[in-house]
């Protein structure tokens, strides 16, 4: 099956259009015509993922995190991205991304976070573009309502992971909203929709003081943790693919000592 043709399956389900701008999102390096067997799905494109694709003899990685996402002027085999680049190169690996667009797209990581807590009821965030089926984040209703400190703990089970919480405590929840990554910029949006809590990440402190002020309690559950699903939803999309897929055994760069 050529690069190519995979590209197509999965930019079914997240379209390039639904990027954000200042993304780099697509067929990153290597040849779109190139037949492959085996891919590696990942959450993030470094020396060590490419590494690891090497040697399971991976002829194409499909990652969450872009390569190249703030350009470089020259390629330094000294420096890790100029490692990463020439081990892609060497061993004819092509290298795809869908990042944003993948955030915001309906059946994305967002819509998958919203399954997880089983959220019901569920609207789009934050809308960026003209398609009304997509956008930054999702709000939707708990099953059963929960107070905050219960709610916490929960979140902390579903995304099997140490969480950071603020607000509340006492609070009674019953809105909910997630915004995978580091979103701490839809907080207001979210607190406008009647949104009681929201679970991101990479909050600030000084941007947890505020946005609680607010009257919101958040949930700041890490970068990792909230979009180390994307791994399944690639493997979902190319379930009947005629091609072997392997997840990337790659770790949250955190460790909580």
């Amino acid at each position: 099956m050529k690069a190519n043709e995979i590209i197509r399956i999965i930019e079914n389900v997240c379209p390039e259009k639904l990027a954000y701008p200042w993304d780099n999102v697509g067929l990153l390096c290597g040849d779109g015509e190139k037949e492959v067997k085996k891919i590696l799905v990942t959450l993030d494109t470094n020396i060590n993922t490419v590494k690891e694709a090497v040697e399971k003899g991976a002829d194409m990685i499909v990652s969450h995190h872009p390569i190249l996402l703030g350009g470089i002027k020259r390629i330094d085999y000294k420096t890790a991205v100029g490692q990463m680049l020439k081990l892609l190169i060497e061993n004819n690996i092509t290298l795809f991304a869908a990042h944003t667009n993948m955030d915001t797209a309906s059946g994305g990581i967002n819509d998958r976070l919203a399954q997880m807590f089983s959220l019901t009821d569920v609207k789009i965030l934050d809308q960026h573009t003209d398609d009304e089926t997509a956008g930054l984040g999702r709000i939707g209703k708990l099953k059963s309502p929960v107070k905050f400190s219960d709610f916490a703990k929960m979140c902390s089970e579903i995304l099997n992971t140490p969480v950071r919480a603020a607000g509340d405590f006492d609070k009674v929840i019953t809105t909910v909203a997630v915004a995978s990554g580091s979103c701490s910029e839809v907080i207001p949006v979210a607190k406008d929709k009647g949104a009681e809590v929201i679970i991101t990440g990479d909050m600030k402190y000084h941007n947890m003081i505020d946005m609680t002020e607010l009257g919101i309690c958040v949930i700041d559950a890490g970068h990792y943790p909230t979009e180390i699903c994307v791994m399944d939803i690639f493997a979902d999309i190319l379930k009947n693919a005629d091609i072997e897929i392997i997840k990337s055994e790659n770790k949250d760069i955190f460790k909580f000592i």
